[in-house]
């Protein structure tokens, strides 16, 4: 009997020891090899009320979406509240990012309106000219998968998408522009932080009354 319950605790301690370990595999495979993709999953993550976690967990799961679909993918899963699964297993079957948007009751061209008015070249298609862009416009992936980028950005850091652009047009990739945004972000966040506090101290000393003395 002692060793019946001796080997159901070897194993529970194992399954324990197991799990611990994929748990640390899974957030050490990101956040020490790769500081700034981190950096970008966290960003997401807060933007689209996400745990970081689980976006590392569908990245992993599903090798076919690259790190550059994650926002259009968050997108479509947070406005039409669906789980991933049933996102990527269209994507499997081949359908385009814009039909997958439609499927789901999601209309593009109203989800963009504000960045398809400011998205020309370099960046692809006519339409970036119009001030007022034609009711019905077909976005390929890549058009999708950039749109989806600046308006992440663009409402995440609070800035202008114009300012996303040009980020994206000396920069590599979108993980790089995140990293120069959230550096600029950190650094704000300190000034105002400074300057928040030293007006705290100097109206605190504003306040601050000498006591009347009896001695004259």
């Amino acid at each position: 009997m002692k060793k019946f319950i001796f080997l159901i605790l070897l194993f529970l301690i194992t399954i324990g020891v197991t799990n611990y370990s994929l748990g640390s595999n899974l957030d050490l495979g990101v956040s020490i090899n790769n500081g700034k993709l981190t950096n970008f999953y966290l960003s997401l993550g807060e933007y689209y009320r996400i745990p970081y976690d689980e976006i590392i967990i569908i990245k992993r799961k599903y090798p076919i979406i690259r790190e550059e679909e994650l926002p259009v993918l968050l997108l479509i899963v947070n406005y039409a509240r669906v789980s991933p699964d049933i996102v990527i297993e269209l994507r499997k079957k081949g359908w385009s990012w814009y039909e997958v948007m439609i499927k789901f009751g999601l209309e593009p061209e109203k989800i963009f309106h504000r960045y398809i008015v400011v998205y020309g070249p370099p960046y692809g298609k006519a339409y970036g000219y119009y001030k007022k862009p034609p009711k019905k416009i077909i976005l390929k992936d890549y058009d999708m998968i950039e749109l989806s980028h600046i308006k992440f950005f663009s409402e995440y850091y609070n800035k202008d998408p114009k300012i996303i652009i040009k980020l994206k047009e000396r920069e590599k990739n979108y993980i790089l522009v995140n990293e120069k945004l959230h550096h600029g972000h950190e650094i704000e966040s300190k000034k105002h932080k400074e300057f928040k506090e030293r007006k705290e101290f100097k109206n605190e000393n504003r306040n601050f009354h000498t006591p009347h003395s009896h001695f004259r």
